[in-house]
């Protein structure tokens, strides 16, 4: 009898471990909350990506474009991708990610462009964005390589980006924006 007896306590010393361990693990998760909020930075760079992705192709179209009313799907992809751009700086820290100015101006560049209603698109504006095209590619090759797998920038890539994205804010600014 004193075989089961100590085989009872060791199992009501389990059960008692694991009801009351459990919810301590499982507190100290939510409380560290540190998985969580890589996950959603992660998801959110995922998002950006995309986002990224659908300007490039926006951009790329327009080098056909005649008037300013085909302008319109670069404006909102535009906003779209620097809208998502800004909350990945917020998630990720704003010290350690750069801002993309140039998405902001190219949006404030084809309102300019359509402000004054459905017009032809004059040449040096279409060569105006066949330049921002060709600087943007460069954006998008960098800013699928701008988080590690782990959710980090990537410091060299993050100077790559700035470094462009300085050079087609100038251009949007001397080209279309004056």
């Amino acid at each position: 009898m004193g075989r089961r007896a100590s085989l009872r306590k060791v199992g009501i010393g389990f059960m008692l471990v694991l009801l009351v361990g459990w919810p301590l693990y499982r507190i100290y998760g939510y409380l560290s909350d540190t998985r969580e909020t890589q996950d959603a930075s992660v998801l959110l760079y995922q998002v950006a990506q995309f986002q990224i992705e659908l300007l490039n192709s926006s951009l790329a179209k327009v080098s056909g474009a005649g008037d300013t009313g085909e302008l319109d799907a670069l404006r909102l992809s535009a906003y779209s991708a620097n809208y998502t751009h800004e909350r990945l700086v917020q998630a990720v820290g704003e010290g350690k990610l750069a801002p993309l100015h140039s998405l902001e101006q190219l949006v404030s560049s084809v309102l300019r462009l359509q402000i004054g209603g459905k017009r032809a698109l004059r040449p040096e504006e279409k060569e105006a964005l066949g330049q921002a095209d060709k600087l943007f590619k460069d954006i998008y090759e960098g800013y699928g390589k701008l988080l590690s797998s782990a959710g980090k920038p990537i410091s060299s890539q993050n100077d790559k980006l700035s470094k462009v994205d300085a050079e087609l804010s100038e251009l949007l600014k001397k080209r279309l924006l004056r």
